[in-house]
């Protein structure tokens, strides 16, 4: 009888049991009894072979590697908050709504995360606007076993509980950038520094932003969170004030990806961004080109 479940693939939760349960010594036909699924499922699980530039949640938390995590971490982000994972047919694909500003922003994530003879091509949405079609069956495989959104943006949910505490500022980070509609990158003008942000607006699936306000206010001190909920499962999570100081300075903390537009929030902190040219941006690094 084959099991009605959803496949592991889109259940980071059940993705991270099997492979503890196989890095415990469980044998495969074991741990397909335990869950519940055909033993080649487990088997194509627990044989895929590590890839360092693209972790799933359980090789992340077993990786050595913080750096490449820190990057993966911040686009895990950017791509929750704007983007959604289409499997079906012959080319898997990841679909972003794109700022028309972070065009060059999003070949950066495309030189970051993906290899070979990846895809990127561009279109105009009358619902949307400007939005980026990247089919790369590796990446978006990867995206998939940490939940990220699909057709349905309701279903997806990525696992905050098994974000690295010292990786979340990056996801933290990519999520605050990815918002396209919602303060403070929703606005025509970034804010000059993170204490002059006093609103911070995040959609998404809410049972997510129920748990990212957790994580946010044991990692963060970002208290005062409000999350209202919307329909077909989503909601809004809303900071406001101190609140709202508290979780940019949290996500901007850290050395790593950003968007260029918000250099003014990483100052002081030594930020490398891209800027499409290869030029130094502010701190003597020089940026990849494009």
């Amino acid at each position: 009888m084959t099991p009605t479940r959803r496949p592991p693939r889109r259940d980071p939760y059940q993705l991270y049991s099997i492979q503890s349960d196989f890095a415990a010594g469980l044998a495969p036909h074991q741990i397909a009894a335990k869950h519940g699924l055909p033993l080649p499922a487990v088997l194509r699980i627990v044989r895929r072979p590590k890839d360092e530039r693209l972790l799933n949640p359980f090789h992340l938390r077993k990786s050595t590697v913080r750096t490449q995590g820190a990057t993966q971490l911040y686009w895990l982000g950017y791509i929750a908050a704007s983007g959604r994972v289409f499997l079906q047919g012959a080319a898997p694909t990841l679909v972003l709504t794109v700022d028309r500003r972070d065009v060059k922003h999003v070949l950066t994530l495309v030189e970051d995360l993906c290899a070979g003879h990846p895809t990127c091509e561009w279109c105009e949405s009358n619902h949307d606007g400007l939005q980026a079609y990247i089919r790369d069956r590796e990446l978006t495989q990867m995206l998939a076993e940490w939940g990220a959104p699909g057709a349905d943006p309701s279903e997806g949910s990525v696992p905050v509980a098994l974000i690295p505490s010292a990786l979340l500022p990056h996801f933290v980070r990519g999520y605050l950038e990815g918002g396209q509609h919602t303060p403070p990158f929703g606005r025509r003008n970034v804010p000059d520094s993170t204490a002059a942000i006093r609103l911070i607006a995040l959609e998404g699936q809410a049972d997510f932003l129920t748990g990212l306000n957790a994580a946010l206010a044991k990692h963060a001190g970002a208290g005062g969170g409000v999350l209202r909920p919307k329909r077909n499962g989503m909601g809004v999570l809303t900071y406001r004030g101190r609140g709202a100081k508290h979780l940019a300075q949290f996500a901007y903390r850290d050395v790593g990806r950003s968007l260029p537009r918000a250099a003014p929030l990483h100052q002081g902190r030594g930020l490398r961004t891209t800027n499409g040219n290869g030029k130094t941006n502010g701190n003597g690094a020089a940026s990849r080109p494009l």
